[in-house]
């Protein structure tokens, strides 16, 4: 048994010591407080946006829209996904927590960034990452508007979706702003288009149209995913291509499946916007974790670092096709969609009734 000495002489060397744990990566907020930390902090909240969009809850909220919407099927055996493709998406499953969470993290980051840069830069009126940050607070409220019921805003009352349609329209309106003082005319185009996206949702069709038609055609705006690290993955890449979890989705069932190309058959037919591929199986098409769908491969976003597009002029098109077609104009509504066609070097396609102009615009923007 040690002595009563020692025992003792421990005591006063630990009374000596100081046992507090100093951890050297540590960020205060204080820290941020720098013209240093700005591309960091635009940064930080674009990565969250491209997380909440392709990576978390099996995909992110691009992934779970590609259910709803019938774009991509699920083959797998995962619960959630399967709620959400049979229309019943479960608020408690964790993979939707973390569409609501992530998200909701997204928004309020670049919100956040915008006061924090302005307060950092010189002329934050035509500064670059001061709307850069205002663009995203633009398109994180707007997917936001677009794919929760309810909107529930810093810890506010609880309001419909539509407010953060109407809080996207005022980001983007200053990120327009900003940076047409600074002469970022990407960026302004990218603005205009998430107005015209925004405004659309709020059903201010004919506003939405003002702004579309300031955008090009040949316009396209991106959100950068690298393979650098699992949190700047493009993860559809991920879940649709390389077939993470035991190949969770399908282009098979799908309207793309008849409309698209199949790049196994040499003699495919089909629109090339939309490509798929059958994965074999010891000679035969293997079947998804469900262990009945067959999995076909989509093609749109062939590696981790494929970039998503947030506007494309081409869409554009198809806002001021579907603001002809609400005004009777069938034959005008078709030209508009022909545009987007002839970007593509396609040939043109018809409808001769309101009808089949709405059939031929579901079609273009599935497609598109």
């Amino acid at each position: 048994a040690p002595s009563l000495s020692l025992l003792a002489a421990g005591s006063l060397l630990l009374a000596g010591c100081d046992l507090g744990v100093s951890n050297p990566a540590l960020v205060e907020e204080g820290d941020l407080d720098t013209p240093a930390a700005v591309e960091a902090i635009v940064n930080g909240a674009r990565g969250t946006f491209g997380m909440a969009t392709t990576i978390m809850g099996a995909a992110g909220t691009y992934a779970a829209s590609g259910l709803l919407a019938g774009e991509i099927v699920h083959s797998g055996s995962w619960t959630p996904p399967r709620e959400i493709a049979d229309g019943f998406p479960n608020n408690e499953s964790p993979e939707n927590q973390s569409h609501w969470g992530y998200s909701s993290q997204a928004r309020w980051q670049a919100e956040d960034a915008i006061g924090k840069v302005s307060g950092l830069v010189d002329n934050p009126a035509s500064n670059e990452w001061v709307a850069l940050a205002q663009l995203y607070a633009g398109f994180s409220n707007r997917i936001m508007g677009e794919m929760f019921c309810d909107a529930v805003i810093d810890g506010g009352p609880l309001e419909p979706h539509t407010a953060f349609s109407s809080r996207a329209v005022g980001h983007f309106e200053a990120a327009a702003a900003t940076a047409q003082a600074g002469g970022h005319s990407n960026l302004r185009f990218a603005a205009l288009a998430g107005r015209a996206q925004a405004m659309l949702m709020l059903g201010q069709v004919e506003q939405a149209v003002q702004y579309a038609q300031q955008v090009p055609t040949d316009f396209r705006y991106d959100h950068i995913h690298s393979s650098n690290s699992g949190n700047e993955n493009n993860g559809l890449f991920n879940w649709a291509y390389r077939g993470d979890n035991t190949w969770q989705f399908t282009v098979w069932g799908t309207p793309f499946e008849t409309w698209g190309v199949n790049t196994a058959d040499p003699g495919a037919v089909g629109d090339p916007r939309v490509t798929y591929t059958p994965v074999l199986q010891g000679g035969a098409v293997r079947l998804g974790g469900d262990g009945r769908r067959p999995v076909y491969r989509a093609n749109k976003y062939p590696d981790q670092g494929s970039p998503t597009a947030l506007a494309k002029g081409t869409e554009m098109r198809l806002i001021e096709a579907e603001a002809l077609i609400r005004g009777g104009n069938v034959p005008g509504a078709v030209g508009m969609i022909n545009q987007v066609r002839a970007h593509h070097g396609l040939d043109p396609a018809e409808a001769a009734t309101t009808a089949e102009a709405w059939a031929l615009l579901m079609r273009e923007r599935g497609l598109e």
